[in-house]
């Protein structure tokens, strides 16, 4: 089968050296991913010819309540936790903890257009690579996010 470059394949279209680049300029192609039984959104927005915005969501934890947790020192010591950590996390990650308690974290980055599938996973993966020492603290201390975790702020499932 021949493919004449450009070509649109699904939200993106494809040059003749393979690199994708959003087809749309106002669309954004988004997918979902798990990290360490974690959601992780990630789309990818077109700023201009050149530039690209890749957007990483996803929810780190959920602060359980009083009411349901065994251990009455969980809840004191997941609020340290996450003190600490809004102020450890790399510059560019930002965390916010919504009403139903769930502990968001965002970040975005700009990427070269047309990206290719390679160059847009290694953005990816060193992100999640960054984010995993954080992770393994969270999970040690309690601070999860329960089985069926929401894909975007504000609950639902996943």
């Amino acid at each position: 089968m021949r493919f004449d470059a450009p070509f649109k394949l699904g939200p993106f279209s494809i040059d003749a050296e393979g690199r994708l680049t959003p087809y749309e300029p106002a669309s954004a192609p988004a997918f979902l991913f798990r990290w360490h039984d974690r959601v992780v959104r990630a789309r990818l927005d077109r700023a201009d010819a050149d530039t690209g915005r890749l957007t990483l969501q996803m929810a780190l934890a959920r602060v359980r309540s009083s009411a349901s947790a065994t251990d009455e020192t969980l809840r004191p010591r997941s609020f340290m936790l996450l003190h600490w950590l809004e102020r450890s996390v790399p510059h560019g990650w930002r965390m916010a903890l919504t009403a139903d308690h769930y502990v968001w974290l965002a970040t975005d980055m700009a990427v070269g257009l047309p990206i290719t599938a390679a160059g847009l996973l290694t953005e990816i993966a060193c992100f999640v690579l960054d984010l995993a020492p954080y992770l393994d603290l969270m999970d040690e201390v309690g601070l999860t996010v329960p089985r069926l975790a929401a894909a975007t702020p504000g609950g639902g499932d996943a």
